[in-house]
């Protein structure tokens, strides 16, 4: 999913993970694996938190602890992008903050927008990194009110609010050799894509489906600005499952290989064979015009680019 109610926006990661640099982390703060279940909470079961309960959580969730006590290293990459951590090195922040900071001219290239979409306050992003996944499933529910069950999640929150903090809940993978933060640059997608080409909240972007451009999108991007082979991708693509047509019906509640990877290959196809439809459609999401979008995807376009999607998967 982009995001959920309760006043907090949330994204689900995707499959993807990236390399940034190979300098080991330093402890700042106490991790998951050293603490104990609250009192009468048993170690396999998942204590409550005000957002209601996050079941896919194996420890005790963490008592509310202050932001600057669990996050406390600190790097502000530009003066409307932050990061918040757990434990990085001055390396990997630099590392960080050059990938995030580069994506942006990829990004903007791509979708060709002319600035924000009206009424976006969004102005500034905080980057909140647990130093494990075993961290993240900790803290992050009692922090952030979030489900755990993912890679990480992005939170718009109401876009048109003074005051609005825009941030995505991220978390160093611990499974790998290297420093990697899960999903980075898909996240970060994720923002800019809420604050460039979608008109609104996340209510209001799902009001018609939109999950094959925003899932799809944050793969695309992720993947083509670093230069990432998909190898997903390339296995799923030959088996044609679906028609164009019908992930343009993609809704939260399909599975991931839909949401992300047909999402992915949907957007790859449009992007580079169809790309005054996709400026087209843009025209619609970032006035808000859904339903407009709705009628250009499935009667405007409808099935007649399916049998050229077809032959496209296999090339």
């Amino acid at each position: 999913m982009k995001r959920m109610a309760l006043g907090l926006g949330l994204k689900r990661a995707a499959v993807p993970t990236l390399a940034l640099c190979a300098t080991l982390t330093l402890v700042t703060a106490p991790p998951a694996s050293s603490l104990t279940a609250r009192p009468g909470v048993p170690a396999t079961t998942t204590a409550a938190h005000p957002f209601g309960p996050a079941a896919d959580i194996g420890t005790a969730v963490a008592p509310a602890k202050a932001a600057v006590d669990v996050l406390p290293v600190t790097r502000s990459c530009t003066t409307s992008l932050r990061i918040r951590a757990q434990a990085m090195t001055a390396a990997q922040l630099s590392a960080t903050c050059t990938s995030l900071t580069g994506q942006d001219g990829y990004f903007h290239r791509l979708v060709s927008d002319s600035g924000p979409v009206a009424g976006d306050r969004n102005t500034s992003l905080e980057v909140d990194v647990f130093n494990s996944r075993a961290d993240y499933q900790y803290y992050a529910p009692s922090m952030f009110g979030v489900s755990t069950d993912n890679g990480g999640v992005y939170l718009e929150g109401n876009p048109a609010a003074t005051g609005n903090q825009a941030r995505f809940v991220a978390y160093r993978d611990d499974t790998k050799p290297a420093f990697e933060i899960k999903n980075l640059n898909h996240e970060y997608t994720h923002y800019l894509d809420g604050r460039f080409d979608l008109y609104g909240d996340y209510q209001a972007n799902i009001a018609t489906p939109t999950q094959w451009w925003i899932e799809g999108l944050a793969e695309y991007v992720g993947y083509g600005y670093r230069g990432v082979f998909n190898s997903q991708a390339a296995t799923e693509a030959p088996r044609r499952t679906y028609a164009l047509s019908t992930v343009f019906d993609n809704t939260p509640g399909n599975d991931q290989t839909r949401t992300y990877v047909w999402g992915y290959l949907a957007v790859w196809y449009m992007v580079e064979n169809h790309p005054a439809d996709v400026t087209k459609l843009l025209g619609y999401y970032r006035t808000g015009a859904w339903t407009a979008a709705r009628t250009f995807l499935k009667q405007t376009i409808g099935t007649r680019y399916d049998t050229d999607w077809y032959r496209w998967l296999l090339t």
